[in-house]
């Protein structure tokens, strides 16, 4: 579904991404994780063509790209659905109307199909009640799961999420949770960059350790967890709370 093939990735002379391959397999749920600057959040992107590789090569569901074709990207971007950590949603426009917008300005469906679509997302994500609000009469895990249903509306082959609970009380990451592992559970292909280990370890199938732009480790949760093999692990879960 995904194949990161020696992915490379400097911003002027600073190599964040020294040469990672990765893949992930239709309906596998991924977590990224590592300390702040370690290079996951630059790496989901490359997953999205939001950024583009120094080197290397991405395939994401048959489609690559290259940083000279802008249709290419197009194509990679359009295989997935990102969910951010800020949620992005249009302040002035109530929630079915966030959800909206894609299936009009994208996919071209009509108003009245739009409207009947972005109902049921809502109802998958347990919004269709608050169908009428504006995100600032909205929670932070309402937004972020009204987001979660937007980026559900392009139909996407796999989802991305860039630290979907950090912004959010610790009452409301349960919530997204629950969506999360609804979709993990239909079979959605996944890849989640967090800080929330608890989170991790209860939806991944597999756990990648970043380190300083490498692959450091990976593998099962428990097994990261309870028998790290690198140093660098070891502190790492040993100055976090899992």
């Amino acid at each position: 579904m995904i194949e990161l093939q020696n992915i490379k990735k400097s911003f002027n002379d600073k190599e964040v991404i020294k040469g990672i391959n990765l893949s992930v397999d239709k309906g596998e749920v991924i977590t990224l994780i590592g300390r702040s600057g370690s290079g996951k959040t630059t790496l989901l992107r490359m997953m999205n063509a939001l950024e583009i590789p120094s080197e290397g090569t991405v395939v994401v569901n048959g489609e690559t790209y290259t940083a000279e074709n802008k249709k290419s990207q197009i194509k990679v971007r359009k295989q997935s659905g990102m969910v951010f950590q800020s949620y992005n949603l249009f302040p002035h426009k109530t929630a079915i109307e966030n959800v909206m917008e894609g299936l009009i300005t994208v996919k071209k469906m009509s108003k009245q199909n739009a409207l009947s679509e972005a109902l049921q997302l809502l109802k998958k994500v347990g919004l269709e009640s608050v169908k009428d609000q504006r995100p600032h009469a909205l929670s932070g895990g309402q937004q972020q799961r009204v987001a979660i249903a937007r980026a559900l509306a392009m139909n996407p082959k796999v989802m991305l999420f860039d630290e979907p609970t950090s912004a959010l009380d610790p009452e409301l990451v349960n919530d997204v949770l629950k969506v999360i592992k609804d979709l993990a559970n239909e079979g959605m292909t996944m890849v989640i960059v967090t800080h929330e280990m608890r989170f991790a370890r209860e939806v991944s199938d597999r756990m990648v350790f970043i380190n300083d732009g490498l692959i450091g480790e990976e593998g099962k949760p428990e097994t990261l967890f309870t028998q790290p093999k690198t140093e660098a692990l070891k502190k790492f879960l040993n100055v976090i709370e899992v």
